[in-house]
């Protein structure tokens, strides 16, 4: 019994790492299709990953930033990944959007960027 309460937590913190990971992962999308400063879009990217994830701290996100820009990712799977974790949490999936939509508008609008944010809108089916 105890080993299993162990294992749930464990998936608990891995599914949630993941969830950050991939949020962290739409964001910094926009921030590299649109070529932004990242020292500009710095404040904003961490201010929304401390909404999504209130247990997380500017320099949690500060470092997860870095550490995205630098990575290679295939988008439509952090879409999933997003999409599979928050499948119950309407509310979740729209502030996501909302913080997408803000990232998207702030730079210079390019068809690729509303694209991205139909895809994410389908997948999180609220189309």
């Amino acid at each position: 019994m105890f080993i299993w309460i162990l294992y749930i937590i464990y998936e608990e913190a891995n599914m949630d790492k993941m969830l950050k990971e991939s949020v962290a992962s739409l964001f910094c999308h926009v921030i590299k299709l649109d070529n932004k400063d990242l020292d500009t879009e710095r404040p904003l990217f961490c201010r929304f990953m401390r909404q999504d994830f209130p247990d997380m701290t500017v320099e949690e996100a500060k470092e997860l930033l870095d550490k995205t820009m630098t990575q290679e990712y295939n988008i439509d799977t952090q879409i999933a990944i997003i999409a599979n974790a928050l499948h119950n949490e309407v509310y979740a999936k729209m502030s996501i959007l909302k913080q997408l939509n803000h990232i998207i508008i702030k730079s210079n609008l390019e068809d690729d960027d509303y694209e991205l944010f139909d895809r994410v809108k389908e997948a999180f089916k609220l189309s």
